[in-house]
């Protein structure tokens, strides 16, 4: 197989799992809104999907004398397949909340809805700034981090008055206190992907230039 097709491969199996991972999200919290323990978050075919990126990654580098743009690609990819399979971690983690718990209630809060809301699509540009190569959405998404921040803070205070007003008792306010704290993660990992999509741009990491 040519390097050019190899990459294009490469770039395939990528988003197949940015799509799995982005499918669990939406089951996990659609999950966590309606109280449905029928939905599936398959965790297993992102595990595989990781295992065959990193495995195509690696046999790139050895095999391959790469330009310097084709490793900042592999060497990115290698790096942003990692926070996507923590993302799928989360939605997995939500998801067994969901059916530990069961809990019938939810705290009607539009600030939770948000972070959802806000951390899906920074998921999604996320990608789709490393599949455009652009630099601008990558950028937007880093600083959405700060409204997902700032509504997780918000959640947390109105959960500890909730508990304090009588209008959720111990067991919900931990459930509710978790999930949350895997919305804020996410956004983090989204993030960390769009913080490697624009190395995979301009060679530039965290305001150090690698390359």
């Amino acid at each position: 197989m040519l390097l050019d097709q190899e990459l294009d491969y490469l770039n395939q199996m990528l988003l197949k799992m940015a799509d799995q991972v982005q499918k669990n999200i939406l089951e996990a919290f659609l999950s966590y809104k309606t109280n449905d323990d029928y939905l599936v978050v398959n965790d297993d075919v992102v595990d595989q999907y990781e295992r065959l990126v990193e495995e195509i990654c690696l046999n790139l580098m050895l095999k391959e004398r790469l330009y310097a743009r084709d490793l900042k690609k592999v060497t990115g990819i290698l790096k942003m397949v990692s926070d996507l399979e923590r993302i799928g971690d989360h939605a997995e983690d939500i998801m067994e909340l969901n059916i530990k718990y069961h809990h019938p209630d939810r705290l009607d809060y539009d600030k939770i809805e948000n972070m959802v809301t806000v951390s899906m699509a920074m998921v999604q540009d996320a990608i789709k700034s490393f599949v455009h190569e652009d630099l601008i959405l990558a950028q937007d998404v880093i600083a959405r981090d700060n409204q997902v921040d700032n509504d997780y803070e918000d959640v947390i205070q109105y959960i500890v008055e909730s508990m304090t007003n009588q209008k959720a008792g111990p067991e919900l306010a931990i459930y509710t206190t978790l999930v949350v704290k895997y919305i804020e993660r996410i956004a983090d990992h989204a993030v960390n992907i769009a913080e490697w999509a624009i190395y995979i741009i301009n060679g530039v990491h965290k305001d150090k230039r690698i390359f």
